[in-house]
């Protein structure tokens, strides 16, 4: 039987419902219930009641939930001995990077990395809690992220170990070709913005840091809003409005005078980046990116 099945089953022992189980594996009730009847299926006998509104669950599979929760865990815990055993074994070493670092930071370092050792990266894009989420459960062993001053981090203290890779200026930037339609916002007291959803990393910072004490100096217009970093550097070279963007993301528009910094107009701030990664075991090729992080790139 497959894990994902007794994974559904425990989720509706513990649910009690379908419907509140479909939920918990994040899947719609149609689908899941089909997922039921293909256990079912597989097994050869009826697990839910169905001539009951609502269904509700046979004894048979109500007895059986202390065997089902010593299976899953003896399937996830041999899972996870095969692959601390693979990547012990293996040149392959996944990194889990911060949108933004993924696209303009990790790049260059990987190129360094893989230049000066025998390795293979996976790289995977995520937000800064999905990168904990894959370090704390063994599915990446180093982090790219950002910190902010002197923030909390997610599994800080004995559980993960940071090396400073050094600052990231977060600056304003527009479209050089529309300076003069930024200019008349100026002076009506306007200040037209391409900002980050609230819930992300960089749109709190931006939203605390950045935004709040403009209010105090202009009439701030929210034009368009996105997580992707590159987009809203797109967006500002269109003129749509003001973006906070990390400075090497926007550097080669710099340079071709496509965007202007407003740096010394409008506010800005600094982020550090970081390699994180918990503190067990490590395979050889993940020690020697580490110590490579350390002695080379720390600052």
């Amino acid at each position: 039987m497959r894990l994902e099945w007794i994974e559904d089953l425990l989720a509706v022992l513990r649910t009690g419902s379908l419907k509140r189980a479909a939920e918990e594996r994040h899947v719609s009730q149609p689908a899941f219930s089909r997922r039921i009847q293909c256990i079912e299926e597989y097994v050869g006998i009826t697990l839910i009641d169905r001539t009951k509104k609502p269904a509700q669950l046979r004894e048979t599979l109500k007895e059986q939930r202390p065997k089902l929760e010593e299976i899953d865990f003896e399937i996830r815990d041999l899972l996870y001995e095969l692959r601390q055993a693979d990547r012990k074994a293996s040149k392959r070493i996944v990194i889990a990077a911060q949108h933004s670092t993924a696209t303009m930071v990790a790049p260059a370092l990987i190129k360094r990395i893989t230049d000066e050792m025998d390795v293979e990266i996976a790289l995977i894009s995520a937000n800064r809690a999905e990168c904990f989420f894959m370090l704390a459960t063994n599915q990446a062993e180093l982090a790219l992220t950002y910190r902010y001053r002197d923030e909390t981090m997610p599994l800080e203290g004995h559980l993960t170990e940071e090396c400073n890779l050094g600052d990231v200026a977060l600056i304003p930037v527009f479209g050089a070709k529309h300076g003069d339609a930024l200019r008349a916002s100026y002076e009506k007291n306007e200040l037209p913005i391409v900002t980050y959803p609230a819930e992300v990393f960089l749109g709190g910072i931006v939203n605390r840091e950045i935004l709040a004490p403009l209010k105090n100096c202009f009439h701030l217009r929210n034009k368009a809003e996105t997580a992707l970093t590159n987009a809203l550097v797109q967006l500002a070279l269109e003129g749509v409005g003001v973006a906070w963007v990390p400075e090497s993301v926007a550097e080669a528009s710099l340079l071709r005078a496509e965007l202007i910094d407003l740096r010394s107009t409008l506010l800005s701030t600094n982020l550090c980046l970081r390699a994180v990664r918990i503190v067990h075991d490590h395979s050889d090729g993940s020690e020697k990116i580490w110590n490579f992080f350390k002695n080379e790139l720390s600052v």
